[in-house]
Formats: C-alpha cells, structure tokens, sequence
C-alpha cells in the first residue's frame, strides 16, 4: 500500500501492519470507547489510515523543510546580489551623469569662447575695410593692376 493511499475497508485493527496497542483488540471496528481504552485518546489528535500503517512522515518533511530552507537561502543570495548591482548601477549611472555634467560645462565654455573668437575676428575685419577704404583715395598704384574682391568673381 502507498502512502496516502485509503486502506481497503474490508482490513480490520488486527490485520493492519503495525499497529502498536490496537493489535490486542478484535478485528472489529473501532468505537470511542474502546480508543478511549486503549490509551489512544491521550495523542489529542485525529488518527488516519496512516497512523496504522506506520508510515514514516519525518522523513519527508525534513525534506520539505530543507527545500524550503534551501529555497530561502537562494532567494536571500539572489536578493544581495540583486541590492549590489543596483548598487552599482546607481553609482555608474550617478559617474556618468557627473562626467556629462563636466562635459556640458567644458563645452559651453568652449562655445562662449569660440563666439567671443568670432566677435573680436569681425571687429579686425572691420577694421581692415576701414583702413583700406581710407588708403584707396591715396594709393598711387592703379586700381586696374590690383585685383579686387569684385573683380575676381566675375
């Protein structure tokens, strides 16, 4: 018979293997009274098909409870090495969110710079046209021989 397994209801108290205190009583069913006689009144709980089969149940749990402990354990394993890669992600993106910051100033300095090029570039040029706006009138050297902007795109 397996465990778990109902026994057949044509075994009786006597034929049942292992039956402990029940095996002096005849092979009738049992009543509360003659439980009550035999002591069996006194383990406070309900007796199953298992109890008379002597069916080892220790086993079994510890076994269950040690798959559940092991379940646990991997569970609070996973759980940490979840807590440090976060961790870590949390610094890397922090680091790299400082680094664009940094880059960001930089490149802004650079560009406030590069315009600051550009305005003292203009005023030059502007310069230069005046200069040579004002030395054209006094140039002695013919304008035709000189080859202007104008001139040169045609």
């Amino acid at each position: 018979m397996m465990p778990g397994q109902i026994p057949d209801p044509s075994l009786t108290a006597g034929t049942l293997p292992g039956l402990g205190l029940l095996t002096r009583l005849p092979s009738t069913a049992l009543t509360a009274q003659e439980l009550k006689l035999t002591g069996l009144h006194r383990l406070g709980a309900i007796i199953s098909p298992l109890h008379f089969l002597d069916v080892k149940l220790g086993k079994r749990l510890q076994s269950v409870k040690s798959e559940l402990d092991e379940e646990e354990e991997r569970r609070k394993r996973r759980r940490e090495k979840n807590k440090v890669a976060a961790a870590r992600c949390r610094n890397k993106k922090k680091e790299r969110t400082e680094f664009l910051q940094k880059e960001s100033e930089r490149l802004e300095s650079m560009n406030s710079e590069l315009k600051a090029q550009i305005q003292e570039l203009k005023q030059e040029r502007q310069q230069l046209i005046l200069l040579l706006n004002r030395h054209r009138p006094t140039c002695i050297v013919r304008t035709d021989s000189v080859k202007s902007p104008q001139r040169e795109q045609k």
